[in-house]
């Protein structure tokens, strides 16, 4: 649930996780050596990855916490980690209008809540796949909302993508389509948040990432009050700590850090490993194996979203 832009990765990239995007506007720091910067995107990606199973061992296939309580935990517990660094550049949020703020949110609570619940429906690697589509609907809002027009070939390359989804939506039964559906919608919600992120680009990305967390998980805390429950175990609520902190926060910080010195389109197909390690970590920990579909489809989407990475880069690389 990045997994963590508008119209590229290189340029913006977004929160879950985003989480990862936002990050890209880090402020100078001294130049590190580029293999510490790999180790510290594998790291990230490792750690990232760990959301399959901590959502599995939460949930216990529905009889454990909540879909909306698990993302609504998860962002209050991350948002309040961030807050002191974020209010020390609270100053920068005026350089914004509030309507991207508020649209950040909202596009980053559609993203965080579709995913945890698409994972405690499916498998986790049907999941983490249908979220990386998130190019493809970058790729369609881009114009309407940004007036930006993407180039004929990155279009082809996300064919390769929609290919890959069409794979595995026709090899699952029909009574797997509506929690396809919501994993697909996490896509949607991950590449909206893309864009909506550009009109942020000048906001500290920390505060940004803070006001995304602690807002979506406000939003989400009236959803519990209203359809769910707050009460957990005291082991749910060290496997809900360690979700915020050890697979969000953490690899946050890694991945700020090796930014200072992997670029940015290299650190975006570096932690597409996120999607590789994810079903192996959930098989591991619960024994759940990737469906069939998911694994003929799954390659197709890796390879158009970093075919789009790198067409992406290329086309910012031309225009600079």
């Amino acid at each position: 649930m990045r997994r963590d832009v508008a119209g590229s990765v290189l340029e913006e990239p977004a929160d879950e996780t985003g989480k990862r995007q936002a990050s890209t506007r880090v402020a100078p720091a001294p130049v590190r050596p580029a293999w510490q910067g790999v180790l510290m995107l594998v790291a990230c990606s490792a750690l990232w990855s760990l959301n399959g199973p901590l959502i599995k061992l939460l949930n216990q296939q529905g009889s454990g916490v909540s879909a909306l309580a698990i993302a609504g935990y998860r962002s209050l517990i991350g948002g309040l980690v961030f807050l002191p660094f974020a209010w020390r550049q609270r100053t920068t949020l005026q350089a914004a209008s509030p309507i991207w703020t508020v649209g950040a949110v909202l596009t980053f609570t559609l993203m965080t809540v579709s995913f945890v619940s698409a994972t405690t429906r499916t498998a986790a690697a049907s999941a983490i796949i249908l979220q990386d589509t998130a190019p493809i609907w970058v790729f369609l809002l881009s114009p309407a909302l940004l007036g930006e027009r993407p180039r004929r070939e990155e279009g082809m390359a996300l064919l390769i993508a929609m290919a890959g989804v069409a794979i595995i939506f026709l090899g699952h039964r029909a009574a797997d389509a509506p929690a396809l559906l919501i994993a697909l919608t996490s896509g949607l919600g991950y590449g909206s948040l893309m864009v909506v992120l550009r009109g942020l680009r000048r906001v500290n990305p920390t505060l940004v990432t803070c006001l995304n967390l602690l807002g979506s998980g406000l939003l989400l805390a009236v959803g519990m009050a209203l359809w769910g429950s707050f009460r957990v175990t005291g082991a749910q609520a060290g496997l809900l700590i360690l979700l915020s902190l050890v697979q969000f926060a953490l690899p946050y910080v890694l991945f700020a850090r090796a930014l200072q010195s992997v670029e940015a389109h290299q650190a975006s197909l570096i932690v597409l490993l996120e999607t590789i390690l994810n079903p192996i970590w959930t098989y591991l920990v619960v024994g759940e194996a990737v469906p069939k579909a998911t694994l003929l489809g799954g390659p197709f989407i890796l390879a158009g979203v970093a075919a789009w990475v790198l067409l992406s880069w290329r086309r910012t690389r031309l225009a600079a």
